[in-house]
């Protein structure tokens, strides 16, 4: 079950792939994909997460519990600065400049999806149901990823296009299996600390990426849409549960 949530929370990338091709008003679908994933992953912290990282620090104690919170957000800064900036600029046009960005950024999403899939994987050991909310806000939130690889190599030969495409929508599935070979090394202490690494990356997705590109977004019904949506989901889901 974890290896499949966290394969879920990849694949995604081609869902950005597809809306490039198919949709002529992708702007619409990534505001509103992002929305979403800021509604969800804010909900998973506010109601699942800072409860467990409340209870890891009662037994690692407080300071260590905010030191590896904090690495979580260190990491995750890291990650994202091998990133390139993704606006859409007259210089992404270019042929040539467009399949250098797409390359780029596609090495950049590997290794940065890796470490989300050992994410994915790690809150998924601790509860299925946080595995997925998270694998659906990461999936969300690679929607619009997707459309740039999309966009910047689509010009490529179909046999190089293919494979920066699986290789990406992959990548967060190695680091689902990179955490599977380790997983008999899981202590109960372990998990709480990939709990607090995991509350860190979504604190700096939430505040540093999601939610500065919400407030630019003109389209203020599409962002209650979405935030709403992602608040359903997490609230059907704990339902569910």
């Amino acid at each position: 079950m974890e290896l499949f949530i966290t394969f879920l929370a990849g694949i995604s990338i081609l869902f950005g792939a597809a809306f490039i091709r198919l949709s002529h008003n992708t702007e619409k679908i990534e505001h509103l994909s992002i929305a979403t994933a800021l509604s969800a992953l804010l909900s998973l912290m506010i109601f699942d997460l800072l409860p467990e990282v409340a209870e890891s620090a009662s037994g690692i104690g407080w300071g260590i519990t905010v030191l590896f919170v904090i690495g979580g957000i260190a990491l995750l800064k890291f990650l994202d600065h091998l990133v390139p900036d993704h606006e859409d600029t007259e210089a992404n046009h270019d042929r040539e400049n467009a399949a250098h960005i797409g390359l780029i950024s596609a090495l950049a999403v590997i290794l940065h999806n890796v470490v989300e899939g050992m994410t994915v994987y790690s809150l998924s050991l601790a509860s299925a149901r946080q595995g997925l909310i998270f694998a659906l806000g990461i999936a969300l939130h690679n929607i619009p990823m997707g459309m740039l690889i999309e966009s910047t190599t689509e010009q490529e030969s179909p046999r190089e296009h293919f494979a920066v495409l699986s290789s990406v929508s992959l990548s967060t599935l190695v680091g689902g299996l990179l955490m599977k070979m380790v997983s008999g090394y899981l202590t109960e202490t372990v998990v709480g600390i990939l709990v607090c690494i995991a509350t860190g990356m979504i604190i700096y997705i939430i505040f540093l990426e999601l939610l500065p590109h919400v407030l630019k977004t003109k389209e203020k019904a599409l962002n209650f849409i979405g935030a709403a949506l992602g608040f359903l989901l997490v609230f059907a889901s704990s339902v569910l549960a």
